[in-house]
């Protein structure tokens, strides 16, 4: 009953000073709903248990290729061979499951589409705890030769095929020139985790029997075309794992070396894998910051108490004059902080429910399972304890100071005016914190913007600005000869260059930042490497124009011709071109050109005539790779590469006709300017750095509004002393340097200590920036300039203030 009586009466003075207590709110609002915020999303991404049962037992299995070192070669896809002798040899899983991931043709249309497609077996379903939201998921007869061919769709491609129509159930899917009938839909939210291989979260649009794949058109055994997913028996370590499937991999390269030395097997936790340490990084540095926003925030508020405890200080005194207890003034100075904090805990999660949804709106890169992100009962609950945190540091520590006050030297201070020491020292250190956490958030957000910076000028090798790009596809049945794939391709690429603003195209199978593919290789002459240290490099199949048409320079030697292109598709010995990467790594100084490559099969030699310009293949954050490039248009899927005078986003339609006019049922996908695939690559830094950047700012207007709290409150306690110094002889000019000196070296001490705890911290931004040192001495210098350029600002109108006391007023105050 005492409490309930104390939150009355709290709430009473509160709303008497409806000023002090609105703002304390939206501080409060504003510290609490950018930390709830961040949090969700940490909480969403990294903490939460993935949604499946017993998530922990649940693993991605894959080969690994010991003579190849880097974070690209840790993963492979696994062999159909040695995934059947995984599942009769392994003791540690309880269920293993292979999948392969494809994109098919579906026809049907105006023009044929393509669907992504899993071809799994059922017991995917229940290992990762789904069921069908409509009809039935597969069967063992659906698995059987002899049965239809059936499929199970997603709710998406459900909505987007069939419009959410009921009967859709029983309805038929042409893919790849196979009727497969439709038997179910699974839940809105279903889908595999993201691999560390490469690939983002498997939401396929429709499911297939992995058996019909296996046993109608089985992979080439020595191919890597599985994922394998499977889940620990109870009480198996998963260093258990590790060790048993290296030991089985170990048995396969002694029964099988040509196929299988060097290779081992790699096991991974679905934790890991469905999201990436550098994501994790940056999301604790968003949180850090938000977290210093926060401070930031109590500071002001402990400053707004501060000043109320002082202008209280008389009623306080008469309190405990007349015989209440320190107890008794601590519980109602702290009700009115309970309230305070948990109205801004309230407002705050407001806030941040609207935050999220700007931030899904913006639709940030590579942040797994966006539809599990929002505001919870954790994330009610972080929220709760960010407000109790904010009442114990700005509402009991300074109502425990208040209680303590000396009762002759209030009650002859009347109003409350004037200032003790102490709490001349508390102001003081109050801009100190306030001034060195806004100066960590702003050497950050400068450190990523500078990274960012350096990230764009650098680039990918080759301009990107006039380039538009489209996957064609050829059908398979259509187009089953190579020669009638090779002709097809030349006439697309003869059409597309006549057509209006079109200034060249080209041909290629392994785009930057779209495909990548290696192969390994031999250089003639040279003795033969083990198997297991074979050299790799990006293999590229192309026509004739890819690098004029890109704007990649020749270095040395020539480009390819179409004597080049015609030699090559008749599958003899032919020419080919390499990267300055190359060089560097296989040729060390020695002349490449007239050095002949072999092929992984070692039938074909091809003489190298020609050196080119080094790109970044993976993004600039990857670097420069060695690239192999030959002549060769037998492809069944490439990727059209047209330069144009135009804005590419503006010559689609235009482009596409010509296509289609040369054949309706091409299949174009990922259409539209080569800029996109830059963005993609770009996209989760600059998403990062928006953030840091709204914190930063945020937090320079907070620190400031505190500096003026703190100093316009410090002046008007300062008055009648600002007075007696004017009486005595003391000029205005006098007076604003006093004040000046006395405000700016509190800013100054937070400038050092602040410069000290981002050398401090950078450190662990050091992961996310590119070419930018973590204690880079310009975005250190700019910081504090920038904080030196803003704080004038929130001194002017205190100092204002000072230098226009009248003397007279001033000394007939209390």
């Amino acid at each position: 009953m005492a409490f309930l009586r104390n939150l009355r009466h709290a709430l009473r003075t509160l709303i008497q000073s409806p000023g002090y207590a609105l703002t304390c709110i939206a501080v409060l609002a504003l510290g609490i709903g950018a930390n709830a915020a961040i949090f969700s999303v940490v909480y969403s991404v990294i903490l939460q248990p993935l949604p499946y049962p017993e998530s922990n037992r649940l693993v991605f299995v894959w080969e690994k290729f010991t003579g190849v070192s880097g974070p690209l070669f840790e993963r492979s896809r696994v062999r159909k061979k040695n995934f059947i002798e995984w599942q009769r040899q392994n003791n540690v899983f309880s269920t293993m499951v292979g999948l392969v991931s494809d994109s098919l043709e579906e026809t049907g249309g105006d023009h044929p589409s393509r669907a992504s497609v899993l071809f799994t077996s059922r017991e995917i379903f229940p290992l990762l705890g789904t069921h069908a939201a409509a009809g039935r998921l597969f069967t063992s007869q659906d698995e059987t030769e002899g049965h239809g061919r059936v499929a199970v769709i997603s709710d998406t491609y459900f909505e987007r095929r069939f419009h959410r129509d009921p009967s859709a159930i029983g309805k038929t899917l042409t893919l790849a020139g196979n009727v497969y009938v439709v038997t179910g839909v699974l839940p809105p939210k279903f889908f595999l985790p993201a691999t560390s291989e490469g690939s983002d979260q498997l939401r396929p649009d429709v499911f297939l029997p992995l058996s019909r794949l296996l046993t109608s058109a089985p992979p080439d055994d020595t191919k890597n075309v599985l994922m394998v997913i499977a889940q620990l028996k109870p009480g198996v370590s998963l260093a258990a794992a590790r060790t048993e499937m290296k030991g089985i991999a170990q048995r396969l390269a002694q029964a099988d070396p040509n196929n299988d030395e060097g290779w081992s097997a790699v096991v991974f936790p679905f934790a890991i894998e469905d999201s990436s340490p550098t994501m994790h990084q940056a999301l604790y540095i968003l949180l850090a910051a938000v977290g210093f926003l926060l401070l930031i925030a109590c500071a002001n508020l402990a400053n707004l108490t501060l000043a109320r405890a002082t202008a209280r200080s008389h009623e306080i005194a008469v309190r405990l004059a007349l015989g209440a207890t320190r107890g008794r003034i601590i519980s109602q100075l702290v009700s009115e902080s309970i309230l305070v904090s948990a109205a801004g805990a309230a407002l705050g999660l407001l806030l941040a429910s609207w935050c999220v949804k700007l931030m899904l709106a913006l639709e940030p890169p590579d942040i797994p399972r966006p539809e599990y992100i929002g505001i919870n009962i954790v994330v009610f609950a972080f929220a709760a304890a960010a407000g109790a945190f904010t009442t114990v540091l700005v509402g009991l520590i300074p109502s425990i100071g208040a209680s303590r006050a000396d009762l002759n030297s209030a009650l002859k201070a009347g109003g409350g005016r004037g200032g003790s020491a102490a709490r001349l020292r508390s102001r003081q250190f109050l801009i100190v914190a306030e001034v060195a956490l806004a100066l960590v958030l702003v050497t950050g957000a400068g450190l990523m913007l500078r990274s960012f910076q350096e990230l764009v000028a650098v680039g990918i090798g080759f301009p990107t600005s006039q380039l538009w790009v489209s996957d064609v596809e050829l059908p398979e049945k259509q187009y089953s000869d190579a020669a009638a794939r090779s002709r097809l391709f030349r006439q697309l690429i003869d059409r597309v260059r006549s057509t209006p603003g079109a200034t060249d195209a080209a041909v290629v199978d392994a785009l930057p930042l779209h495909t990548v593919t290696m192969s390994n290789f031999y250089i003639a002459g040279r003795p033969e490497p083990p198997v297991s240290n074979v050299p790799i490099a990006d293999d590229v199949r192309m026509s004739p124009g890819y690098f004029q048409t890109i704007g990649l320079r020749l270095e040395a030697g020539r480009f390819f011709n179409d004597t080049d292109l015609a030699v090559a598709e008749k599958d003899g010995d032919s020419v080919a071109i390499v990267n300055q990467a190359f060089v560097r790594q296989f040729f060390n100084g020695e002349n490449p050109l007239g050095q002949r490559l072999l092929g992984p099969d070692k039938k074909r030699a091809s003489e190298i005539v020609g050196i080119v310009s080094d790109y970044r293949p993976m993004g600039t954050e990857n670097g420069f790779a060695s690239a192999i490039f030959w002549p060769y248009l037998k492809l069944s899927k490439a990727t059209l590469v047209v330069h144009t005078r135009a804005a590419p986003q503006s010559m689609t339609k235009v482009l596409q006709s010509s296509i289609w006019d040369i054949d309706r049922n091409l299949v174009l996908t990922e259409t539209g300017p080569m800029r996109h695939f830059v963005d993609e690559w770009q996209s989760q830094r600059k998403f990062n750095t928006l953030l840091l950047g709204i914190f930063a700012g945020l937090a320079l207007v907070l620190a400031m509004l505190g500096i003026y709290g703190v100093l316009s409150n410090l002046i008007a306690s300062r008055t009648r002393e600002i007075g007696i110094r004017m009486a005595i002889g003391a000029s205005a000019t006098a007076i604003g340097k006093l004040v000046l000196r006395q405000s700016m070296i509190p800013v100054a001490v937070g400038l050092i200590v602040g410069l000290g705890g981002s050398m401090l911290l950078s450190r662990f931004l050091e992961a996310l920036l590119f070419q930018v040192h973590p204690r880079d001495p310009l975005t250190l210098g700019l910081a504090v300039v920038a904080i030196l350029f803003i704080s004038p600002a929130a001194l002017y109108l205190p100092l204002r203030r000072a230098i226009q006391v009248d003397c007279t007023v001033a000394l007939r105050e209390e």
